[in-house]
């Protein structure tokens, strides 16, 4: 019985975060920003700094 609540509740949250209409960025791993090679944190040019873009 327990097992079965787990396995409902890892489907109720994997089907609330499928329908989101952003996605994490790849660019820049959801974080905003990327190492630069000197090691200073550059802006996403891809998210503009959100971590997130429209899903397409």
């Amino acid at each position: 019985m327990l097992l079965l609540i787990i396995g409902l509740a890892i489907f109720l949250i994997r089907m609330v975060s499928n329908t989101s209409e952003y996605k994490k960025c790849q660019k820049c791993d959801g974080k905003g920003y990327w190492r630069a090679t000197k090691g200073e944190k550059d802006k996403c040019d891809v998210c503009q700094g959100a971590g997130k873009v429209l899903r397409r």
